[in-house]
């Protein structure tokens, strides 16, 4: 859970600690009321993070910090929720934060005589849909009149699960960023990869939108599963050359990178040891993805008929290591499986 995790909030980190990402975000998310007293130009992020570290497989936030009309010195305070499952305690965790940050503001600001605003916005993309409930609605009274002792504030809660209702809109990364957290959900579909890639052909082949084409593909990559024939017969559809290019040397050289770790791995560890942490980490997927392109790429794709693709899908880990690393002096196909008893009959 851990692992999976942290690729979702990589790309919430890479994306929204932009300014102008963030700033669009805001604009496109809260109400024109609130966005007339945010001067956005003068957000900057603070280093600071209030998750404490037994919840960061649940939480990862960022904060802002923004001058307001007058001059006023407020917070925007962003938690990304990675749970699954809608949690209706969040508000609690967020006057958790939200506390820290006013502790932390008045030891850094002694002088201060109040409290500068914050505003908390909950990015959430389960797999279910999600209700913000506000803390006042947690609290279990007798009756109405005992509100006025409750701490109560509105949550800013974006529901981007695949059931939401939530239109994705703003800038071409703020609409990559949310279509991806959406697709993920529905990893075999093949029209959330389709959606993103025609998001991509907006953005121009310069350096900098190359840079973000490797993010969005990177993270497909590691959530999406879809065969790679299909990503690509995609990219060839609808992406420039530019970028298609882009996307071709990057997957090869995650494969590349992904067998000499392999190797390495089974080198340092032991066979028995590779196979405990393919059970744990989904490595044998890894494995396999590596040896079907790197036999693609050397042999051709007509190798890898129904036959052969059987026979790597039930391969142990020690045969797809073993056969990767044939792959490198064989002279032939037959050369990989060489030994009649691993090979395909």
């Amino acid at each position: 859970m851990q692992m999976v995790n942290n690729i979702h909030d990589a790309l919430f980190r890479e994306t929204m600690s932009h300014r102008d990402v963030a700033a669009d975000f805001l604009r496109q998310y809260l109400p024109e009321s609130v966005i007339r007293h945010i001067r956005l130009e003068t957000l900057a992020i603070c280093k600071d993070t209030f998750v404490a570290p037994d919840q960061t497989m649940h939480h990862s936030d960022l904060l802002y910090e923004v001058r307001l009309s007058g001059d006023k010195s407020a917070f925007v305070y962003f938690l990304f929720e990675h749970k699954s499952r809608p949690d209706r305690f969040v508000a609690l965790q967020v006057l958790r934060y939200m506390l820290e940050i006013w502790e932390l503001d008045r030891k850094q600001h002694r002088s201060r005589k109040g409290l500068p605003l914050i505003i908390p916005i909950v990015v959430y993309h389960g797999k279910t849909r999600q209700k913000a409930v506000r803390l006042g609605e947690l609290v279990e009274l007798p009756d109405a009149c005992l509100k006025t002792y409750i701490p109560d504030f509105d949550l800013a809660l974006h529901d981007f699960s695949p059931g939401s209702e939530e239109q994705i809109k703003g800038s071409i990364i703020v609409r990559l960023l949310l279509t991806c957290f959406r697709a993920k959900n529905d990893p075999k579909t093949v029209g959330h990869v389709l959606d993103i890639y025609r998001i991509l052909s907006e953005l121009d082949d310069d350096e900098t939108s190359l840079r973000w084409v490797q993010v969005i593909f990177r993270y497909l990559l590691q959530t999406m599963d879809i065969e790679e024939n299909v990503m690509h017969d995609a990219a060839e559809l609808l992406l420039s050359s530019t970028k298609k290019g882009t996307l071709m040397t990057l997957a090869e050289r995650l494969l590349s990178r992904g067998k000499q770790e392999g190797r390495q791995e089974g080198r340092q560890e032991g066979r028995q040891e590779g196979r405990q942490v393919g059970r744990q980490e989904g490595r044998q997927e890894g494995r396999l993805l590596v040896l079907e392109r790197l036999l693609a790429k050397r042999f051709g794709q007509h190798v890898l008929d129904i036959r052969v693709q059987e026979r790597l899908r039930t391969a142990t880990p020690d045969q797809l290591d073993l056969w990767a690393e044939r792959i490198l002096d064989a002279r032939a196909f037959e050369d990989v499986f060489r030994d009649s008893s691993e090979g395909p009959s």
